[in-house]
């Protein structure tokens, strides 16, 4: 109803922008400047937002890697039985994705005519969830597919898209027309355009929330309340950490050649003690804190959670096996995924490595290569000179050249001279014997009992928590007092 609404309010509309004027020019005894300009204002008016009604064509773009049942037969198998409980055909395509989430959708067709199902399963999600708790994940998707919920999806996105270039349309024309009946009468169309988008928005989003409480129900008779409970929460909690985890811990590696195991990483991310910590605030906060939105798609997880242990629960045996089980090679399918996410990665190039051996393989060498690459920067900078170069971030970051095909801001040539100088830091303290441990949210430097994080440090410093001659007394104390910074690379040459 909401959709068809939308539509008959922008033709009504459309109608009046040329009517109402029309009225005007056909009841004044002598043409008006001003009235022939809004009735011709009006027509073009009109003929925008009744442009914006025509149904463009959407291509496809597959949203991650397409994978066979061929080549996961595990992963399917839980797929069709999920279809089986719910009676309702298998999706015609299943992807991987990178995104701790799932959806299912109907793509293709004209108007949703024709169209096809798809799923997309994230493939960092499989690395948090048990058998079990992808089984009630699952069954929450198919339950859209139950109630009819992405046969309606195609409808309401054309409209939201008729909606959304009605205001472009109009907008083109504002800066055209400078007359001012005629900015008056783009403004007054803005106006109910966004009054119309708004209500429509608020009705979709009130039902889409609804939605979203019956397909929990259905997840719930289908895969039980527990593991459906147990499951949203470690999706909320991998979507917190996962944008952090993903550019600290993953893209580096990647960018070096290697690929470390993706789930793995992950699963440890969130199991270091800082980031648990922080996972542990933000889960708690969004349980006492959770406000809906009448523009929020999905209900607050505390209000979701506690709905779904007011239902019943299936009966059936629950694995707790790891869902990333159900993939037949893991490390393959990460890699595959990759380089289907990355169509200029030459495939093959990318060379597997353990997180244990991140650190030697992978991040000493990288900070080896910038400090070679950058030496001019360091020459004749002892590691306790470190504080007096502080206020040269600039200037320094300013000579070091760009990553290629990007274009750097001051601040991150700043940051990236600050980087440079806590590497060259972390290679003189590993040349007096500390050992780097680099794991997922766990990284530092460790010599007997004693453990420093040389980028933490370097933020104390640059913050002013700890003053130079403390700076210099520590550096007396780890060994590296009156060593050049450019030290180790200058020995590595010297061998070569």
């Amino acid at each position: 109803m909401m959709v068809i609404a939308s539509y008959v309010v922008i033709v009504a509309l459309a109608a009046a922008c040329v009517y109402l004027p029309y009225l005007l020019l056909t009841n004044i005894s002598s043409a008006h400047f001003q009235v022939l300009a809004l009735f011709l204002g009006g027509i073009a008016a009109a003929g925008a937002m009744l442009w914006s009604l025509v149904p463009r064509s959407e291509k496809f773009e597959a949203p991650g890697l397409l994978i066979e049942r061929s080549e996961h037969p595990a992963l399917f198998a839980e797929i069709d039985d999920i279809a089986g409980a719910l009676n309702e055909p298998v999706p015609g395509e299943v992807y991987l994705i990178g995104q701790v989430n799932a959806f299912v959708a109907d793509r293709g067709g004209w108007l949703g005519f024709g169209s096809r199902r798809i799923l997309a399963v994230g493939l960092p999600l499989l690395s948090l969830l048990t058998v079990a708790e992808i089984r009630g994940i699952l069954a929450h998707e198919f339950a859209h597919y139950y109630s009819g919920d992405t046969r309606m999806g195609p409808w309401v996105y054309r409209a939201q898209s008729a909606m959304i270039r009605s205001f472009q349309n109009i907008g083109s024309l504002r800066e055209v027309g400078r007359i001012a009946i005629l900015q008056m009468l783009y403004q007054l169309v803005t106006l109910i355009l966004r009054w119309n988008f708004l209500f429509f928005l608020r009705v979709i989003q009130f039902v889409s929330r609804r939605k979203e409480f019956r397909a929990d129900e259905l997840a719930c008779l289908v895969a039980g309340k527990e593991p459906m409970i147990s499951g949203m929460k470690k999706i909320h909690e991998g979507g917190m950490a996962w944008a952090a985890y993903w550019n600290t811990e993953v893209a580096p590696v990647l960018q070096q050649g290697f690929i470390p195991p993706l789930g793995e990483g992950l699963a440890r991310f969130l199991a270091a003690p800082q980031i648990a910590e922080q996972v542990a605030r933000g889960m708690e906060k969004e349980m006492a804190e959770a406000k809906t939105s009448p523009y929020d798609t999905h209900p607050p997880m505390r209000d979701r959670i506690a709905a779904m242990q007011t239902k019943g629960g299936g009966s059936q045996e629950q694995s707790q096996a790891s869902a990333l089980s159900l993939l037949n090679d893991p490390g393959a399918a990460e890699l595959q995924w990759i380089e289907s996410m990355n169509p200029k990665q030459k495939k093959g190039s990318l060379r597997r490595v353990k997180w244990d051996e991140v650190g030697p393989l992978v991040t000493i060498p990288a900070w080896k290569s910038a400090v070679k690459e950058d030496s001019s920067l360091l020459e004749g900078i002892a590691a306790e000179g470190i504080p007096e170069k502080l206020t040269d971030l600039y200037a320094m970051g300013a000579r070091m050249r760009d990553p290629k095909g990007m274009l750097l801001a001051p601040d991150q040539r700043k940051q990236r001279a600050g980087w440079l100088l806590s590497g060259a830091l972390a290679l003189a303290l590993i040349e007096k014997g500390w050992q780097l441990k680099a794991l997922p949210g766990d990284f530092y430097l460790r010599r007997g009992t004693e453990t420093l994080n040389p980028f933490g440090l370097f933020g104390e410093l640059a913050e002013g928590k700890i003053a130079p001659d403390a700076w210099r007394e520590k550096c007396r104390e780890w060994g590296i007092e009156g060593v050049l910074l450019t030290e180790g690379v200058r020995e590595q040459q010297a061998e070569k």
